[in-house]
């Protein structure tokens, strides 16, 4: 306790000093699970002047001055907003899912607000966020709070405050920075005034949303619905015809759990009991019914209990017939608001001028339209729709964004359950088994009918996860069609001796490129959990980008990486993500990395880069329609590009990756991939021991995931080196900081460079046989670059380039076979790489777009930084 007082303390200071206006606050967790958080001080006073530092010392030095802290509640910091704390205004967000739709809509209507928000300090408090904003020059008058500007997000501004960190939250969690750089972010007043806006958004759908999510929590909570006296005695005469003796308890038993499940608090149901059981003898004993029901006496019944039980329709149908006793089930259903829980018909109203419904009536085992008699009274069936009928309903719902399935079981003609299964094809089953009546309307009843199930809380929700990887789900790692076996501190030391060698003998010419590989590839199946868990946009796991020279072993990282987590090794070519639906299906099939290679041409279009930066910074790829329904793909695996040609020159898609710059000097010859492949391979899923180790330790501790990745990975690859009893070696702290897209240009430059001028040197030496030489301190000289190249150009020995008039060359496509490998596509990016002429010209009689260059400047080009040495290249003359 001490050290906490100690932590707030210092907190509390560090605000002051900072020019926040601080006040103590009590954190107080109430019976119904919902909290308060009121000010231990009159804190309006702190609207417009600063605490002193006595005052702040004071308050948090001696909590147990206060009352409600000696009473046990939590104390905590709160941060006046508004101007006194320099203008400060706190967006509050109540949950992960009411934040991410925010953030997506500010991306899309204001990228700016949007980059500002994600760039500021953000809290995380119990279930939600605070997001902290600076606003300049505000309008007073406008400047001030606004709570439930949307459903689940409140303003803090002029007359408000916020709890701030490290204070506790009445849930047991704490008030944390998830990100806290050095200034919160600046909004102008337009700009506020923007955000405002777009929050409000649809002022009229958003409180029929929320009035709608009200009422369905409200059935969700039992017992805290009151029916007024009207209601009261509605209910009682609608059962009045059908209390008769012999069936009186019965109708008490049905009522009761009817009652419960609607949410009816205990006070409303006994009136209603009491009403009708007036003048019965046996009062006392219905009474007890209704208790035992509500949990006030004896053992409440079971689900399994009153499973199965033909409800208040089958006494009324015995006692009214089919007709009346329809019409008494759906006006008591009407009046509760929800359905019975028994096995009594289901009710979907479909047309409000014409009184149409949809009935699912078990008794009978039918589906069928009805409609209400206006002068009989009762229900009427107008069609007969399918001989079958829905008596249960499940309702799987995907946590990751994707289609709703369900699982129906069905009585009747037809008793079988179908699904899990989208309701087109539950449909198209029915009229395969042949008990469908009218296939027009099948359809329609079955999905209205389905909605009424789950509307009246009838259906079984379930929330699962199907696709293969590792999610954040209510507090903990799960895995998902993954399993860790068993390991032994030999296995997991197998695979570390393994990765050591990896890192000392076959990859010691990468050093920390390959650390940093392998650091990536240790997290990379957690990459949507850390989204998750972070629940904010931004950066938080990159992905890798493994570019340049050919050769160089790039995809067998990739395999490596997928072998730690005893994954196939499966590698795709850009053709399987190049449109924006094939990358959406890739990239949400598990949170497992996928290695794609060959991707310039992909990280060209503009459609992918946008869908893949969502991708990287968003728990989303993308959205799109399933049967009329708007859906969002989930973003779950972590990509590894390869690719030998041009990287993305977009420097906002660059730091989205990782990248890994691979050069002519990294190359393989295939007798060391020969060697590899021997002596390596066979024991490449060794290293799965060492993905079973770090699984364990994160599902051991989430929390780790809120660090930083690079961090937890080295954490990580230490503690398995002690773990294994083993030295941990000194190359797990390299790290590889990336290349700026400058330094990237210029290594490529130099390398088409060098690439060029090796050919025009081998085809000197091959095809000028006798060159003119002088002796200078012993030492032979071929001629100048310029005249060897002028000699090669006369004699046409050159296949891609040629000499226009006596100053000019002029290159053609065959060069890009000289450069194939390096990251050049065509002809033309190679001009505008080195600022060249790229035009029409006529070679041989043919015209068609070259690259000209006045002869000067390609020899200085080619000469580079080395000319004194391109001209001292010894040459081996050729005697014959």
């Amino acid at each position: 306790m001490k050290v906490i007082i100690e932590e707030l303390l210092n907190s509390a200071l560090e605000y002051l000093f900072e020019g926040f206006s601080i006040i103590p606050v009590a954190l107080i967790k109430l019976p119904d699970g919902k909290s308060r958080k009121p000010a231990l001080v009159d804190w309006k006073k702190y609207q417009h002047h600063l605490p002193t530092l006595e005052e702040v010392k004071g308050w948090f030095s001696n909590p147990e001055q206060f009352e409600a802290i000696r009473n046990g509640n939590k104390l905590g910091i709160a941060i006046i907003t508004g101007k006194i704390s320099q203008n400060l205004a706190v967006v509050d967000f109540d949950s992960q899912d009411v934040l991410l739709e925010v953030l997506r809509e500010l991306r899309t209507k204001s990228p700016e607000i949007y980059e500002k928000l994600i760039r500021t300090w953000i809290v995380e408090t119990g279930k939600g966020f605070h997001y902290y904003l600076r606003v300049r020059d505000p309008d007073p008058k406008l400047f001030n709070n606004r709570i439930g500007i949307r459903l689940g997000v409140d303003i803090r501004a002029e007359g408000g405050y916020v709890v701030a960190p490290p204070s506790p939250h009445p849930s047991g969690k704490r008030y944390t920075f998830i990100e806290k750089p050095e200034r919160i972010q600046e909004l102008t007043w337009e700009e506020y005034l923007t955000l405002l806006r777009i929050l409000e958004g649809d002022k009229e759908s958003r409180e029929s949303l929320k009035q709608a999510r009200e009422s369905e929590e409200s059935k969700e909570r039992e017992g805290d619905k009151k029916l007024s006296e009207s209601e009261v005695l509605e209910i009682v005469n609608l059962l009045r015809p059908i209390y008769r003796p012999g069936y009186r308890n019965y109708v008490i038993l049905f009522l009761s759990g009817w009652l419960r499940k609607a949410g009816i608090d205990y006070s409303s149901a006994r009136k209603v009991v009491e009403i009708l059981a007036d003048g019965d003898e046996e009062k006392d004993l219905r009474l007890y019914v209704l208790d035992r029901t509500y949990g006030k006496r004896g053992t409440p019944p079971s689900d399994e209990e009153l499973k199965g039980k033909s409800g208040l329709q089958e006494i009324a149908e015995k006692l009214l017939g089919e007709f009346q006793s329809l019409e008494l089930i759906r006006k008591l259903e009407e009046k509760l608001g929800r359905s019975s829980p028994f096995m009594d018909s289901v009710f979907s109203l479909i047309d409000f001028s014409r009184k149409l419904y949809y009935v699912a009536n078990p008794r009978k085992g039918i589906i069928a339209r009805a409609y209400e008699d206006p002068k009989n009274g009762g229900i009427v069936y107008k069609e007969l729709i399918a001989e079958t009928c829905p008596v249960r309903v499940v309702v799987y719902d995907d946590t990751l964004g994707g289609v709703r399935k369900f699982e129906i079981e069905f009585d009747g003609l037809l008793k079988k359950t179908i699904g899990p299964a989208e309701l087109e094809i539950i449909t198209q089953r029915l009229k395969s088994d042949g008990v469908v009546k009218h296939k027009r309307l099948i359809e329609d009843a079955l999905s209205s009918l389905v909605i009424a199930f789950i509307r009246n809380g009838k259906a079984e929700i379930r929330r699962e996860l199907e696709k293969p990887g590792f999610y954040f789900f209510e507090g903990q790692i799960k895995p998902v069609k993954w399993e860790a076996e068993e390991f032994t501190k030999g296995d997991l030391r197998t695979s570390l001796l393994l990765l050591d060698e990896l890192r000392r003998e076959w990859y010691n010419h990468l050093a920390e490129r390959f650390t940093t590989v392998i650091k990536w590839g240790i997290l990379a199946p957690f990459s949507y959990a850390i989204k998750q868990i972070r629940g904010t946009y931004g950066i938080h796991f990159p992905w890798l980008l493994l570019h340049g020279s050919s050769n160089t072993g790039k995809s067998t990282l990739g395999k490596i990486i997928r072998a730690m987590w005893n994954l196939p090794p499966e590698e795709k070519s850009g053709k399987h993500i190049d449109t924006v639906p094939r990358f959406g299906e890739k990239v949400s099939r598990s949170t497992f990395p996928v290695l794609i290679n060959e991707v310039a041409d992909i990280l060209a279009k503009d459609s992918i880069k946008e869908v893949l930066k969502s991708s990287i910074e968003s728990m989303f790829a993308r959205g799109r329609y399933v049967q009329g329904v708007y859906v969002e793909e989930p973003a779950l695996s972590p990509m590894i590009f390869t690719t030998n040609k041009t990287y993305p020159s977009d420097d906002a898609l660059l730091r989205r990756f990782v990248g890994i710059l691979f050069t002519i000097s990294d190359r393989v010859t295939g007798e060391e991939v020969s060697k590899f492949e021997r002596k390596v391979l066979p024991r490449i899923y060794d290293l799965r021991f060492l993905g079973y180790f770090v699984f364990k330790r994160i599902a051991e501790n989430p929390e780790l995931l809120k660090k930083d990745w690079l961090e937890v990975s080295t954490t990580l690859l230490r503690e398995a080196f002690e773990f294994a009893e083993l030295e941990v070696p000194s190359w797990i702290d390299e790290e590889h900081e990336g290349e700026s897209l400058e330094e990237i240009t210029e290594i490529i430059n130099e390398e088409i460079r060098a690439r060029l001028l090796e050919d025009v040197n081998q085809r000197y030496s091959r095809h000028i046989s006798k060159v003119e030489v002088y002796v200078e301190d012993g030492t032979y000289y071929a001629p100048k670059l310029k005249h060897r190249l002028e000699a090669l150009l006369k004699e046409n020995f050159i296949p891609w380039a040629s000499l226009k008039g006596d100053d000019e060359v002029v290159i053609t496509n065959s060069v890009l076979k000289v450069l194939d490998g390096l990251a050049v596509d065509s002809l033309k990016s190679l001009a505008e790489r080195f600022n060249w002429e790229y035009k029409n010209v006529k070679i041989n009689g043919k015209q068609g777009k070259r690259i000209v260059v006045p002869l000067s400047d390609f020899v200085a080009f080619l000469e580079g930084s080395g000319a004194e040495k391109s001209d001292k290249v010894i040459m081996e003359v050729n005697s014959q």
